[in-house]
């Protein structure tokens, strides 16, 4: 009885495909696009970039020999490129390993004491594109996009470079082809959940330019220790200590006050207050922080008259002395989506699209159930739907989806004459995980609401030629943005009603 004509829990993925279990075939696997990179939450509970990359396209990028470089007061030697002037501006470079105009992820690791370094993309005409820089030791991530004709990864020291303060090794740079779906796993309790969820968002950039360098932030009576252990498992956290009245550090970025902020912080040790992501006399941002990392957020509703991001400030009703932060963002929407990294510029995540799973032998038009187990990113007055559909007729539909209502789903069978609405308001939060089957055959209709028959409909028909299951609301629009635990289509009509009653209290409980 519970074999489902299409089964997905979203577990595996490959370039540009969410992959269904549905047996020997790949006609049930989703068309996936994002064209960028982007972070998840992985299985050991890491902040990681999530893109599908290209093959590594620098040449000797380990240093193992005096090779392949060009060195303008750099030297190789023991496995590392060193700086060897007391000077700013010396290069070291790699000719054709960039292309114009495609976006390219950069890695190195750097041992920096003094000054700092800096990676340029491209030269000769069109110039470089400056896509970050560093001051801190640590393996540092960049992306940005190649501008100019020569084709180089450039990386170059900055002013308060002394003899040997930069070292750098293991040099990689990877085109991002940018469609490899996020399989995002909860932290809940400070454990990592087991199962992951398919994670679909809208465009978004990050508007603070240094996420994570907070040297390049002003501060006002307080230090900063860089080196600590961070949410994505580098070295590339900074303790934050008061050492003043007037403790704080902020960039004045020019944010307007509809953005929403968010920063990662936890204490040094034990348990405390401390104002985060803006003013002290601004509302809503006074947080209890632990030893444990955790993602506070301040949103655009919340934010009174101050522009600049206030990172930490120790000022007001404040118990601690110091914190610990990492990856700041601040976003033009009215709630946070993931982490977006930035090293010197803002960086902009795309939209997701996920959609095309099926055919017509596989979906069932007479009878039939959809399910899932849903979460929408926010409350935030649009539609978010998950549609089946017959692609060369869109009014033959089943569409199951929160609407610009708080708190509302809403439940639709229909064909060319009309069909079935069943719309429910008595959802708690959609902001956390629900279970939903839409039970559907002619003249019999039915939502399911996490393990309860809460609507029933017993007048209207079914679609006919259903052949796609898509995160939007059949014809491009209303994507579904949010995170997918469990998506199922089952074909009932070998069924009796009491064997799908039981399924459905099954799978919904």
């Amino acid at each position: 009885m519970d074999i489902p004509s299409l089964f997905m829990i979203p577990s595996a993925v490959s370039s540009g495909k969410v992959h269904s279990v549905f047996p020997n075939s790949t006609d049930a696997d989703f068309q996936f696009n994002r064209d960028s990179d982007a972070t998840r939450v992985n299985s050991e509970g890491l902040i990681e970039r999530v893109g599908y990359y290209g093959s590594d396209l620098v040449t000797n990028g380990s240093f193992n020999a005096d090779t392949n470089w060009s060195k303008d007061g750099w030297k190789i030697e023991n496995g590392k490129a060193i700086n060897t002037l007391a000077s700013s501006g010396l290069n070291l470079y790699q000719g054709s390993v960039t292309s114009v105009g495609n976006t390219f992820k950069v890695v190195l690791d750097a041992v920096i004491s003094a000054g700092g370094l800096k990676v340029l993309l491209g030269g000769g005409s069109g110039g470089y594109n400056e896509i970050g820089q560093a001051s801190s030791t640590g393996t540092h991530t960049f992306t940005g996009v190649s501008n100019g004709t020569d084709n180089r990864i450039l990386i170059q020291t900055l002013s308060g470079s002394t003899i040997g303060s930069v070292i750098v090794d293991n040099v990689s740079v990877k085109q991002i082809n940018g469609d490899r779906a996020r399989l995002n796993y909860e932290i809940e309790g400070g454990l990592v959940n087991t199962k992951p969820s398919l994670l679909l968002e809208p465009q978004s950039t990050n508007l603070v330019t240094y996420s994570e360098d907070f040297s390049k932030w002003s501060t006002n009576d307080v230090t900063l220790e860089s080196g600590h252990i961070a949410p994505d498992g580098s070295n590339n956290a900074y303790k934050i200590t008061k050492t003043g009245a007037n403790g704080l550090i902020n960039f004045s970025y020019g944010l307007t006050t509809t953005t929403t902020r968010t920063i990662y912080a936890k204490t040094v040790s034990g348990t405390g207050t401390v104002n985060l992501l803006s003013h002290n006399s601004n509302t809503n941002n006074l947080f209890t922080i632990t030893e444990d990392w955790q993602r506070f957020e301040v949103n655009s509703a919340n934010i009174f008259g101050v522009d600049a991001f206030y990172a930490v400030d120790f000022r007001g009703s404040t118990t601690l002395s110091e914190v610990i932060i990492w990856g700041a963002q601040a976003e033009a929407l009215t709630y946070a989506t993931s982490y977006i990294p930035t090293n010197g510029s803002t960086q902009t995540r795309a939209a997701e699209t996920c959609n095309g799973a099926g055919t017509s032998s596989i979906l069932p038009s007479e009878e039939g159930i959809l399910y899932a187990e849903i979460e929408a990113l926010a409350n935030d007055g649009v539609n978010r739907v998950i549609t089946i559909v017959n692609s060369s007729s869109t009014l033959n539909r089943i569409r199951l989806y929160y609407t610009t209502v708080d708190n509302r789903v809403i439940a639709e069978v229909r064909n060319l004459s009309g069909g079935f609405l069943m719309i429910y308001n008595g959802l708690s939060d959609v902001t956390t995980f629900n279970k939903f089957a839409v039970k559907y055959k002619n003249n019999n209709a039915a939502l399911w609401v996490n393990g309860a028959e809460v609507l029933t409909d017993t007048t209207g028909g079914v679609p006919t030629g259903l052949n796609k299951l898509v995160f939007d609301d059949g014809s491009g629009s209303d994507d579904f943005y949010g995170k997918t635990r469990d998506i199922r289509v089952y074909n009932t009509k070998e069924m009796t009603d009491s064997e799908v009653d039981i399924l459905l209290t099954k799978i919904t409980s």
